[in-house]
């Protein structure tokens, strides 16, 4: 396993805050809350991926109350939010992991998922944060670090799954 330098990745990103030895800081780009007091369950099924709310199914997205940033600041209440990160390519002869800065954890925040980004995986990232108090962080300030691991050999074929060239 080789993970690639943070100088050598920034070519496939979008956007990014800092560069760092082993990856790459990345701040989102749109904060949305998800209103989990509206809603009875998650749904998934095939390609419907959403909510049941008051018996209709709901697709993700359209769930989704988008946070403004007031001034230079994300002002977020406990609750669980939908990150929106700057668009990334993955080439096809690696993968990528998406790691929550580990001062935001110290302060108490809690990321609640962490996934693989698999070879040709293309678009704005997303990612699902738990954040139990309230915070005020600058729109700026990093809450990730992405590397990238190069693979024994060149995928034969990138990902195609229903994420993938995800735009918000």
């Amino acid at each position: 396993m080789v993970v690639l330098l943070g100088e050598s990745i920034i070519k496939f990103l979008e956007k990014y805050t800092k560069i760092n030895p082993a990856g790459i800081d990345l701040s989102p780009k749109a904060i949305f809350r998800i209103p989990i007091e509206k809603i009875d369950y998650a749904f998934l099924d095939g390609e419907k991926r959403g909510y049941i709310i008051n018996n209709e199914f709901k697709n993700l997205v359209d769930v989704l109350e988008r946070i403004r940033p007031n001034g230079n600041y994300w002002e977020l209440e406990p609750g669980i939010y939908y990150l929106v990160f700057p668009r990334i390519k993955i080439p096809l002869d690696c993968i990528a992991l998406a790691f929550p800065r580990s001062t935001l954890n110290r302060l108490g925040l809690i990321k609640s998922e962490t996934a693989i980004f698999d070879p040709g995986y293309e678009g704005e990232f997303t990612q699902t944060w738990y954040i139990p108090i309230r915070v005020k962080i600058n729109v700026n300030e990093a809450w990730v670090q992405i590397i990238f691991i190069k693979l024994e050999k060149e995928a034969k074929e990138g990902y195609k799954g229903f994420w993938q060239k995800e735009k918000y």
